[in-house]
């Protein structure tokens, strides 16, 4: 069974006006809700998958509301493979209680607008380092911090 992506193209005149818009379209990558996602369950580490990302153009997944966020949870609750995917998260200051979280987009990072971690999250610390995000499947898919780099998980691209 094939899963088809269509993109709309606006009409402007006689131009079209495709651009990023249709690159953003192409497979692998998938709309989900505003956003274009290459979700994949080859496992490897949270650095890995940043670099990974890089190499396709994408970087690993932001999630500036909760809306975003939601709807890439039920996402990947319909898919049902109990797969752990990274995404675009990283904790900057473990000194911080808590954590100092942005997103990491293009080599810039960008305050996080809200953080709907999963229950007792994040519990990293500086002598237990998690400082990448995921979103975990042993909690229904429900945002976690982790290691960046011991553990092996799919991940989450977005262009």
């Amino acid at each position: 069974m094939f899963a088809l992506t269509f993109c709309v193209f606006v009409l402007y005149s006689d131009s079209m006006i495709a651009g990023t818009h249709a690159e953003k379209c192409r497979y692998p990558f998938k709309k989900i809700g505003d956003g274009f996602y290459f979700i994949t369950r080859e496992t490897t580490t949270a650095d890995r998958a940043f670099a990974l990302c890089l190499r396709r153009g994408a970087y690993l997944a932001n999630f500036e509301t909760l809306e975003e966020a939601m709807l890439m949870k039920y996402e990947l609750q319909q898919m049902h493979k109990g797969i752990s995917f990274y995404i675009g998260g990283r904790n900057i200051n473990r000194y911080v209680p808590g954590g100092d979280w942005k997103w990491i987009r293009y080599g810039k990072m960008i305050k996080m607008k809200y953080k709907a971690f999963g229950s007792g999250q994040p519990d990293g610390s500086n002598s237990n380092s998690q400082d990448c995000m995921l979103f975990y499947s042993g909690d229904k898919h429900s945002i976690h911090d982790g290691s960046c780099i011991h553990y092996l998980h799919g991940y989450i691209c977005e262009k």
